[in-house]
């Protein structure tokens, strides 16, 4: 297949999903996910499109975030770890909260594969689906507003929802973490649903992977007083390690 048909079948599907993965186009043209990239590349240069790890995007006037089905790819394995260490924290009998970050998806395989019995609440469509079937777990999903960029359910009447569980642990993420403000997100509702969660909540877990730290977006989720434990990846920096000591919030990696 020649350069001009596939970019503009991928401006096709761009116009059609919103979204389109690396490592799909590379297997649909038969090519290598190198001349994947560099087609992408130039329709970029062309600000046509935006890339990021693992594939591209639409760019939209008023979200911005990266597409749920780009961002599952990336870090996997950061993701992974982080999700098992949060699950030694899950106890049979808890009742839980997951938003629906990427990082939670990983936490709901790993729940419904240890067969825990546990009540989960998410606000998350893909989560749902991963503990639909799962006999031991109590599923509660979140009333609300379909944001398809996320797959998960935002707005006033999930806000409220929130408040009326009693919740013993939150499973929180974030796009960014910063000194001194905190957790922030690039979306407004998404930072609500999180805060809300973590007002809900008796213990609260941050789900954040290196990258995030040192990093501010637009939306504050809330601050450093909210949480009890920063779940990451790998071992942060001496001067984290010095502002969480002082913050009283546990850290692991």
């Amino acid at each position: 297949m020649l350069k001009f048909e596939r970019l503009r079948i991928i401006e096709n599907l761009l116009n059609e999903n919103g979204s389109v993965s690396t490592s799909e186009l590379s297997k649909m043209f038969d090519v290598t996910e190198e001349t994947v990239r560099n087609d992408l590349v130039e329709l970029q240069n062309a600000n046509k499109i935006k890339r990021v790890r693992g594939g591209a995007f639409l760019i939209e006037p008023v979200d911005n975030e990266v597409p749920i089905t780009i961002r599952t790819e990336m870090l996997q394995d950061e993701k992974n770890r982080i999700a098992q260490i949060a699950l030694e924290y899950i106890h049979p009998g808890d009742t839980i909260a997951i938003d629906s970050s990427t990082t939670a998806i990983s936490l709901a395989k790993l729940i419904k594969e240890a067969q825990l019995s546990v009540t989960v609440i998410t606000n998350s469509i893909i989560n749902g689906s991963i503990l639909m079937d799962s006999k031991n777990v109590n599923l509660i999903i979140l009333g609300g507003t379909l944001r398809g960029k996320s797959n998960s359910l935002v707005g006033n009447i999930t806000n409220e929802s929130i408040g009326k569980y009693v919740i013993n642990k939150a499973f929180v993420s974030c796009s960014g973490l910063s000194m001194p403000a905190g957790p922030s997100d690039t979306n407004e509702q998404e930072a609500k649903i999180r805060e809300s969660i973590f007002l809900s909540s008796e213990k609260n877990f941050l789900l954040a992977d290196n990258t995030k730290f040192d990093f501010r977006t637009v939306y504050l989720i809330s601050d450093f007083e909210s949480i009890d434990c920063i779940i990451t990846n790998q071992n942060v920096s001496k001067e984290w390690s010095n502002f969480l000591t002082e913050k009283k919030i546990e850290l692991r990696y």
